[in-house]
């Protein structure tokens, strides 16, 4: 490594020192480390040039919070940490871009913790002209610490400029001051016009421990703070599934609020040391891409869910949204958490994210075995049961009556959780068939988060099977505004169209969501029932081939060949049904679905009812799969839906 020796600022700086060093910024800001965050280029550009002048004074906190961000002059510096956060998330990303820089820089600018003067450091002189940045590589983020700084003040370095200087200095100084007045206008103008934030979304939170591994972590916090948010009835706010999709974009803050139709964009970072965690976010006002509000918090592990309440309730402070009593209370909710119970929990999220229901639910058992009072774990657990259940990878009876009772568990610990409300709706609809509870504990579910797309979408589906189409519709345009880019809600538009017999627009969504996610799971299965109810039998059965032996599959495959007029094939499917049947259980209600089609109404009503005597999840369907409207004119089919406790 070549000596290097370091400068001070503005006048001490030779001109060749000053042009070596805006040679450098320009390299920096025009790296893979920059150009993804305008707001970092800025931050950097600004006190880099402060200091190649030698206005010192103005890389004080107070001053860059005026002249960056539009803060008045004499705003709460220790409340308020838009200048620290961004100064932490310079540092870091300068500390990265020399960490994968080959060879070595002709300077180096580096910003010292606890100041906002940047360092320049220098080769000899006479290695100056031999030295070339070398080509960009790739490695993984090193660890940064958010650390609170205190106002710094450039001290006797102030002193050593010329009184000229020093007139200069104070007449910008003037001119600041007058600007913040006009900041200060602006925003009390913000304040009582009708410009208030109305919608937003929380991007990403970045994961700045340096390990991959603790994804996971920043993607639950930003989960949570989603949630909490959401209960705010307020605002609208986006859906996580949708805002994922900006991870480490490099579109601007307006190009991203103008896709999801926002007006407000939060974004921040975590850091996970030990037991302890720290997490910076902002609020920006997308329209003007101003900052609005930014703190940064260190908390233990066992209380960090419950930050997410308090960052939640600054944000609505902030943009000076009154909350209702019973959301000011749920907010204001604390509860410390067994550390390792919320590890095994947070893990278990994660799985479910990416579509492993099978491996979160072991999580989340291990999440309630070590804090039996966790009751956001008891609605996971239940979540998960039902989705083994639907799925055809637990029994009925066994998977939806351990979802009903972890659900119930949630509600008796947190009855103002909406997912364990929503869990309990899916539980009761499955299991007992109580179309009325469903509907109760949805509309509750609702109530505590009028933003939760989930929720939404959930309605929609009940509505959907008790006949309710207009209305199921109308649900699911609310849910494709709260979660518009996501393919989770493309695959509910998918199944909403196709059980409201809109079979065009069910394949458009299909189509696009094969481009948008080409291995998602359910693709074939989908594929299959939709080519089938527009009569494209033979791509119906290619694509129920593609999920092999998996009951659901087989017996809608079964009814497609039956329809296609290959009822040797159809009839083949019926014996490989009753052998999962003996195995698990699973497969009553779709060996009714091949008798169907077959024509055979006295054979489909025989396996209908052995579904009716095992509490089929099929069933629920009833009222509204294509399938069965061979059967809909026999008496039969009227009186099960009644016992099912579906309208006639």
């Amino acid at each position: 490594m070549p000596e290097v020796n370091q400068s001070g600022h503005g006048n001490e700086l030779s001109p060749a020192q000053v042009q070596s060093v805006r040679r450098e910024l320009d390299l920096i800001l025009s790296s893979n480390r920059f150009t993804g965050s305008k707001r970092c280029k800025e931050f950097l550009r600004l006190i880099v040039e402060h200091a190649l002048v030698g206005e010192l004074d103005q890389l004080r906190e107070r001053m860059i919070g005026v002249e960056m961000f539009g803060r008045q002059v004499d705003y709460d510096t220790p409340n308020d940490a838009v200048v620290r956060v961004r100064a932490t998330e310079v540092r870091k990303r300068l500390g990265q871009y020399y960490a994968e820089r080959e060879g070595t820089p002709a300077v180096r600018i580096e910003l010292p913790a606890g100041s906002y003067v940047p360092r320049f450091s220098w080769v000899k002189a006479e290695e100056l002209s031999e030295i070339r940045p070398g080509p960009e590589r790739t490695i993984s983020a090193e660890k940064v610490a958010v650390q609170p700084l205190q106002d710094q003040s450039p001290g006797i370095l102030t002193n050593r400029f010329a009184p000229g200087k020093r007139r200069l200095i104070a007449g910008i100084g003037v001119c600041l001051i007058a600007l913040a007045a006009i900041a200060y206008f602006n925003r009390q103008r913000w304040l009582t016009s009708n410009g208030r934030i109305q919608s937003l979304v929380v991007l990403p939170l970045e994961n700045l421990s340096g390990d991959p591994k603790q994804d996971y972590f920043a993607d639950a916090m930003t989960e949570e703070l989603t949630v909490d948010l959401g209960q705010v009835s307020a605002l609208r706010v986006i859906s996580r599934t949708s805002a994922m999709n900006y991870r480490n974009t490099k579109k601007s803050v307006p190009d991203i609020a103008r896709e999801l139709r926002v007006d407000g964009v939060v974004e921040g970072s975590v850091v996970r040391e030990g037991n302890e965690a720290r997490i910076t976010a902002q609020l920006i006002d997308a329209r003007n891409d101003r900052h609005i509000w930014a703190r940064a918090y260190t908390r233990g592990l066992g209380s960090f869910l419950a930050l997410q309440r308090e960052v939640a309730q600054e944000i609505a402070d902030a943009i000076k949204i009154e909350l209702s009593p019973q959301e000011k209370a749920r907010l204001q909710r604390t509860r410390i958490v067994d550390i390792e119970a919320q590890d095994e929990y947070l893990l278990g999220a994660h799985l479910l994210d990416v579509g492993d229901p099978q491996h979160a639910l072991g999580y989340f058992q291990k999440a309630v075995e070590k804090d039996p009072d966790f009751a956001q774990a008891y609605a996971a657990l239940s979540h998960t049961y039902s989705l083994l259940g639907g799925d055809g990878l637990l029994p009925y009876i066994e998977a939806f009556s351990k979802a009903k009772a972890s659900a119930m568990k949630a509600i008796e610990l947190d009855e103002g959780l909406a997912d364990g409300h929503l869990a309990l709706a899916d539980a009761v609809a499955n299991l007992d068939w109580d179309w009325g509870t469903q509907e109760q504990e949805l509309k509750r579910a609702l109530e505590l988060n009028p933003s939760g797309a989930s929720a939404h979408w959930a309605h929609a589906f009940a509505l959907e099977k008790l006949g309710r189409i207009p209305e199921a519709l109308a649900q699911l345009r609310i849910v494709l505004q709260l979660d518009p880019v996501s393919s989770q809600s493309a695959a509910e538009a998918v199944e909403a169209n196709y059980y409201a017999r809109q079979y065009d627009a069910s394949l458009d969504q299909l189509r696009r969501l094969q481009a948008a996610n080409p291995q998602r799971v359910l693709l074939p299965f989908w594929f299959g029932v939709v080519y089938r109810e527009k009569g494209l039998y033979e791509d119906s059965v290619r694509a129920f081939m593609n999920l092999g032996d998996h009951p659901h599959a087989l017996g809608h495959m079964g009814n497609a060949y039956a329809r296609w007029g290959r009822e040797a094939e159809a009839r083949a499917i019926i014996p490989r049904l009753q052998e999962h049947i003996r195995q698990n259980g699973i497969g009553t209600y779709e060996v009714g679905l091949v008798y169907a089609a077959l024509g055979d109404k006295d054979s489909a009503f025989e396996w209908l009812e052995k579904a009716y005597a095992i509490r089929d999840k099929g069933l629920t369907f009833l009222k509204v799969d294509p399938c069965l409207d061979p059967l809909r004119s026999d008496p039969r089919f009227q009186d099960l839906l009644r016992r099912v406790g579906l309208p006639l």
